[in-house]
C-alpha cells in the first residue's frame, strides 16, 4: 500500500504576530493619511468659501463706491449732512442707480453706510433719502472676519485725508479725486481698493 507523508510547516505564533503588527502600522499610517486628505479639503474649502465672501463684499463697496453721487441730505433731526462722511471706521455717501423694481414712491438715490462693528462689516441704508424722525435703518451683514476697516481720501498732490468733511472749506489742496480703502483680514492679511471720485465732492 503507498502511504502519503503531508508536510507539518506552517506559521510560528510569532510570525503570525509580526504579519499582524505589519498590517496594523500599515492600517494606521493609510487612516492617518486618508485623515489628513480629509482636513486639508476641509480647509481648501472653507478657504474658497471665505475667499468667495471676501471678492463678493469687495465687489458691492466698489459698486457702491463708484455711483458716489454730489446729494447731500437731511438728517432725522433735519441737519444737513455732507454727501459723504468719513469718520474712523465708518463710510457713509449718497449713491446712484438704486433699482426700484417694484416702482415704490422713493428715489433712485440712496444713503449708504458701511461700518466695522467688532470684526463684522455691515453694510446699511435707509429707506428714504432725506430722512424723517422715525426713519429706520436697514442693516446687512457683508463680511465677518475684519479685523480693521479704514478710508482715507487722495488728492491729486498725493496727499491723505483720514476724515471728511474737513473742518475748513474751499482750501484747494483739499480736493479729493480717489478714495482708498482698505480692510485688514483675520485669514487673508490686508486688503487695499483705490477708487476714483472725481468731481463729486
Amino acid at each position: 500500500m503507498r502511504s502519503y507523508q503531508f508536510s507539518e510547516k506552517g506559521f510560528t505564533l510569532f510570525e503570525v504576530l509580526i504579519a499582524v503588527s505589519i498590517f496594523a502600522v500599515i492600517g494606521a499610517m493609510t487612516m492617518s493619511s486618508l485623515i489628513q486628505v480629509g482636513r486639508t479639503g476641509e480647509q481648501v474649502s472653507e478657504s474658497q468659501r471665505v475667499l468667495s465672501e471676501i471678492q463678493f463684499a469687495l465687489a458691492y463697496l466698489g459698486k457702491d463706491i463708484t455711483q458716489i453721487v454730489n446729494r447731500k441730505i437731511r438728517d432725522q433731526y433735519g441737519d444737513e449732512q455732507s454727501q459723504l462722511i468719513i469718520d474712523e471706521n465708518r463710510l457713509t455717501f449718497t449713491r446712484a442707480g438704486w433699482n426700484n423694481l417694484l416702482q415704490q414712491p422713493r428715489s433712485n438715490l440712496q444713503r449708504v453706510e458701511y461700518v466695522l462693528v467688532d470684526d463684522v462689516l455691515q453694510r446699511r441704508y435707509w429707506p428714504q433719502l432725506d430722512q424723517s424722525y422715525t426713519e429706520v435703518k436697514v442693516e446687512q451683514t457683508l463680511l465677518q472676519g475684519v479685523d480693521d476697516f479704514s478710508i482715507k481720501l487722495l488728492t491729486k498732490g498725493k496727499e491723505e485725508i483720514e476724515s471728511w468733511p474737513p473742518d475748513t472749506q474751499g482750501n484747494s489742496t483739499l480736493k479729493p479725486v480717489a478714495l482708498e480703502l482698505s480692510l485688514d483680514l483675520l485669514k487673508f492679511g490686508k486688503v487695499q481698493r483705490v477708487y476714483e471720485i472725481a468731481n463729486v465732492l
